[in-house]
């Protein structure tokens, strides 16, 4: 799978980097993209498809829900999280579970980095 800009703006905004002096890592700084060549592989086709709607509805239709036109990738950071914090708090639930899904395989990936499991003092 691969990451467009648009895709990019999404995860950078569900998980981005130097928001925490202690957790400084980004999605996107922890190799996202290999995980994503093994998620292609290995993730359940449901979970694959689902994640593939998510990115295209959170880049193209989260900017809608506050006013801004799309692509996401064209709106500052702070824009791009309210637009991602309305679809998340949307009265449709479809584009509620649908962050619920970007969040959970940035999740996936994000719980299994070494450098961040040490961080929070989780050792395996």
């Amino acid at each position: 799978m691969r990451l467009n800009a648009v895709d990019r703006a999404v995860l950078e905004t569900l998980l981005p980097g130097g928001v925490s002096p202690v957790l400084s890592l980004g999605v996107l700084d922890t190799g996202f993209d290999e995980f994503l060549d093994d998620f292609r592989k290995l993730g359940a086709a449901d979970l694959q498809r689902a994640f593939r709607i998510a990115l295209l509805a959170a880049g193209w239709m989260a900017p809608l829900l506050v006013g801004r036109l799309p692509p996401l990738s064209r709106l500052s950071p702070a824009d791009r999280e309210r637009a991602l914090t309305a679809m998340d708090g949307s009265e449709v639930a479809i584009l509620r579970q649908l962050v619920r899904v970007l969040k959970t395989v940035v999740g996936l990936h994000y719980g299994a980095v070494p450098a961040v499991r040490r961080t929070i003092g989780y050792h395996s």
